[in-house]
């Protein structure tokens, strides 16, 4: 199967949190944990309308992930996909790899005492379904797509991103060096 990547078209996001939901039901999860989080931008004035956006966010899984880097037990691993997991079974719960997530991404569950993050549900692609948040999401603002496909969609858009997760929007001209969406 050919390698895929999150693409996370901005201009579609509607704010409807079906991501969020989709992501607490898949995994479990009480309505405090926030694997996958919608931000809300504005409202602003842009070009003098007024406009309010949002920004769906995940784990990027970076190709070079800091937060594995700063695991003391090695608990945090990048498969051959490019997909970075945490394994709960090696977590000791230090949360060092909390503090050098860059992108706030890494979530402590209290209950389990252990690290959590956006895992792009494996189960589901290797069962040759979408990850939970894209299958649920109702504006088509996720998508699951292999290389080719995402660079057909994005051509012409702007686009940042790390990993296995880029964001595309025409409207925003995006940061390439933060990976997050700024006027």
């Amino acid at each position: 199967m050919e390698e895929k990547r999150l693409v996370i078209d901005l201009d579609k996001c509607v704010g409807c949190y079906a991501c969020e939901a989709a992501c607490r039901q898949e995994h479990g999860f009480p309505p405090e944990s926030r694997w996958c989080r919608v931000f809300t931008v504005g409202p602003r004035s842009v070009d003098g309308k007024l406009n309010l956006d949002f920004v769906p966010f995940m784990c990027l899984h970076c190709d070079d992930p800091i937060c594995s880097a700063s695991c003391p037990p090695s608990a945090i691993t990048k498969t051959p996909d490019g997909t970075v997991e945490i394994d709960s079974e090696k977590c000791t719960g230090c949360r060092q790899c909390m503090l050098a997530c860059p992108y706030g991404a890494i979530y402590f569950d209290d209950k389990k005492k252990v690290a959590g993050k956006c895992s792009l549900c494996p189960d589901r692609v290797s069962a040759g379904l979408e990850p939970g948040c894209v299958q649920h999401c109702i504006g088509g603002a996720l998508m699951f797509l292999t290389e080719p496909e995402s660079s057909r969609i994005t051509r012409g858009m702007h686009t940042a991103g790390t990993g296995k997760v880029i964001y595309a929007s025409s409207k925003w001209v995006l940061n390439m060096l933060e990976g997050a969406p700024e006027d």
